[in-house]
Parts: structure tokens; sequence; C-alpha cells
């Protein structure tokens, strides 16, 4: 990718890389825990991406897997690009790792079945939402807020992802901050929608069961084939990077696709929610 992944995406591309280079050497992750001297948590945190390393970590690594050292110079490169800081998201701990993850995909899909996710949201749908978390300061809803809608301008900056959101019926009823705020957001999902490199389809409430009930989540496409799937609980998230779970959560979204509303008559349904609520 020409621009910078940042640093969360280059932890998770040295972690795989890792994993990579560690069942070469014919290494389980108890193996490698032990010949590190690390415990096995150390090691499933590093090749998921969530825990930098130090400079002799990697040296170690080098020496444990018997790396080359032209992969090995790459490694150093890359832990030592992973280890930066960038300003922090105004998002809860959890979650910070995604929106710089979010801001380096080329393409997102998402399937949210009650409420309109943060990458489509108004400032005021956002407020209504977050203040009634029990992990959010209420001295940081405004900024968060400020935010989400400020992700939700980068789709039409011209410069945006390709985003596919399957949304189900539900989060176009339910009356978020009241109906004055969801008729806002409903008018800006509606404009959303039809920019070149958004497609909405709604998942009507008749359609019954599907794969995904009562769960929401998003795959990044992040290049150079690389897929997350993220998804986010009350007080924790999953980053899955794996290719069977990556394929499952693809063949998941192909289905919700597939029972949802075409993207013209996702458009007239949301047009129809917002007339009822202007009478």
């Amino acid at each position: 990718m020409e621009e910078d992944p940042g640093p969360a995406l280059q932890r998770i591309m040295l972690g795989e890389d890792l994993r990579e280079l560690r069942d070469a050497a014919g290494l389980t992750s108890d193996d490698a825990a032990e010949a590190l001297g690390w415990y096995r948590a150390k090691v499933s945190k590093v090749e998921t991406g969530s825990a930098k390393i130090t400079d002799a970590d990697v040296e170690r690594l080098i020496e444990v897997y018997r790396i080359d050292q032209d992969r090995a110079e790459q490694l150093r490169r890359l832990a030592r690009d992973a280890r930066r800081r960038l300003p922090p998201a105004r998002v809860p701990d959890f979650a910070a790792k995604y929106v710089t993850l979010e801001a380096s995909a080329a393409d997102i899909k998402l399937y949210f079945g009650d409420f309109i996710p943060a990458l489509f949201q108004t400032k005021d749908y956002a407020r209504a939402l977050l203040e009634p978390s029990v992990i959010v300061s209420p001295a940081d809803v405004d900024q968060m807020a400020d935010d989400r809608a400020a992700r939700a301008r980068r789709l039409s900056s011209g410069k945006g992802p390709l985003v596919w959101l399957v949304l189900g019926e539900e989060a176009l009823r339910r009356q978020v901050g009241g109906p004055a705020v969801l008729l806002e957001q409903l008018r800006q999902l509606r404009t959303m929608a039809t920019l070149p490199n958004v497609t909405l389809q709604v998942l009507k409430l008749e359609s019954g069961a599907h794969p995904a009930v009562g769960m929401s989540f998003t795959i990044l496409e992040l290049g150079q084939q690389r897929r997350i799937v993220y998804m986010e609980s009350l007080t924790g998230s999953d980053y899955l990077t794996r290719p069977p779970h990556v394929r499952i959560y693809s063949l998941v979204f192909g289905r919700l696709q597939a029972m949802a509303l075409g993207r013209e008559e996702s458009r007239a349904l949301l047009d129809d929610v917002i007339r009822e609520l202007e009478e």
C-alpha cells in the first residue's frame, strides 16, 4: 500500500510473519514459549498483533526461529515501525486499534442488526448512543461523537474506502435520541447510500432467522490479501485473522447480502421510514 498502514496494521503483519516462521521452524506455541523464555500467552499476543515487542525480543526470535539475514532485517524494520505511537483515538481503549485499521482499509464490509454503525453516524446520533454507556466517561462523549462524525465524512471525501453495509430494519426504526435525531441520521444515511463507494442493503424483519442473529461484525480488507474480522462487546473486542475464521464470516456476509433487499429496494424502504418520521 502506498499510504502508511500505521502501527496497528504493522503489528498484525509482524505477528502473521512470526506465526509463519514459527510453523516453518517446526515449533508449536508451547515449544516457542519455552525456547524464548516467554509465557505462552505472550506468543499468542505477539502473533495476533495485540502486543508490541522489543528489539531484544526480535533478536531472540531470529535466533530461535533460525531466520535468514534478509528476512531478519525485514522483521527488525517492521517491529520498529509497529512500536510507533500515534495520537490516541477518542474511543474505548479496546477499540483504538480498530479505528486505525479502519482508516487503512481499502474495503469494509459491515453487518449491524439494530443500530447504525459508527462509520455512518451523525454527531447527535452518536452522542445519544454514547451517553447511556457505562464505560464512556461523560466528559468524553462530545469528543467521541465528533470523532465518529468525522469518520463518516471520510466516506464522502473522494478518498474513502469501498463499503458494503447490511443493516437490519430495526436499526432504521429504533428511535435513538428520539424522532428528530433519528430523522437526521436517516437522511444522512440516505445521502451516503448514493455515494459510488457505498452499497447499503437492508435486511427486513420479516426475513426471519439468519446466520448472524444477535451479533454485529466488520470485515476489513487491508491490502496484500490481508483480511481481519472485528467484533466488539461491552468491555472488549476480538480481531480474527486466521483464514478459516475469515472465510466463515465472509460466507455469512455473502448470505446476509443474498437475504437482504437490493440496493434500490433498500433506498426505497429508507425513504418510506423517513417519510413516516416527517409526518
